[in-house]
């Protein structure tokens, strides 16, 4: 599952499968972010192997500039969202895989919907093992990020209830970042909390000022977040701008143009 962020890390993952024995039947991508694809075509190749995704990340996956195209509104991306870690390189895949039962290279897997970090993110359970991607966040690296990057916050949440409610169903849970836990319940729990914090935050930004660019600086001022460089910043503007999209949802926010400005206002 996942090949990391290129080709070294391609090669490192290699170098673990040769040394436990074992052969690799096939790649499962969970969703097309740089740091869980990047590596994909280097197995590809390397391993002569097939690569999995679900419909909407294999795209991505296959024309990796949409990445940066959609963090950046769209638009020709800056250079500085033309790195590896957000414009990975491109990897052809072969099969598409949605949620259920499912069988990769003669191996039995179920693949579990997890959409919110990324729209058609999914986890892949086997072998009384769960990885569970980013649909959860180690609690280290949720202190260390702030505000985690999400692209629809309310599927963020229900993939989140869902997941706490696996707690037991699996020996172990594997995260996209940290170490393997026996019980998720705890994790799932801290995730729902700190996302739960960003959705008020966002919205208390958005009772003082209708501009994006003011919310997402009072929001990250709130959470504690310092951001150091366009990359976060054009991450962390896609999670206030899912909590505003979700607020509007919701009814408590609406959208309009004046004065050649696109503004925000709470309902």
């Amino acid at each position: 599952m996942d090949t990391g962020l290129d080709g070294d890390a391609a090669k490192k993952i290699l170098r673990i499968v040769e040394r436990l024995g074992v052969r690799i039947r096939g790649v499962v991508i969970t969703h097309a972010h740089a740091d869980h694809f990047g590596g994909a075509a280097a197995i590809r190749a390397l391993a002569e192997v097939p690569v999995y995704a679900p419909a909407l990340e294999a795209v991505i996956i296959a024309n990796p500039v949409l990445e940066p195209l959609y963090l950046y509104s769209g638009a020709s991306p800056i250079a500085e969202l033309r790195h590896k870690f957000t414009l990975a390189e491109a990897c052809h895949v072969d099969g598409i895989i949605e949620a259920g039962a499912r069988t990769v290279g003669g191996v039995p897997i179920t693949v579990i919907a997890a959409p919110g970090h990324a729209p058609n993110q999914v986890m892949i359970a086997g072998g009384g093992v769960c990885f569970v991607a980013d649909a959860c966040f180690a609690p280290e690296v949720l202190r260390k990020h702030g505000i985690p990057f999400y692209a629809d916050v309310a599927q963020a949440a229900g993939t989140l209830e869902a997941l706490a409610a696996l707690d037991g169903a699996y020996s172990a849970f594997v995260p996209g970042h940290g170490d393997a836990v026996t019980r998720i319940g705890p994790w799932a729990a801290e995730n729902a909390t700190r996302l739960a914090e960003i959705r008020a935050a966002v919205e208390r930004a958005l009772e003082e000022s209708g501009q994006v660019a003011e919310i997402v600086r009072t929001t990250a001022d709130r959470m504690g977040v310092a951001i150091p460089n366009p990359v976060i910043y054009c991450l962390i503007q896609t999670t206030v701008l899912a909590c505003l999209s979700a607020l509007q949802a919701l009814g408590r926010a609406h959208v309009a143009v004046a004065d050649n400005q696109l503004v925000w206002r709470h309902d």
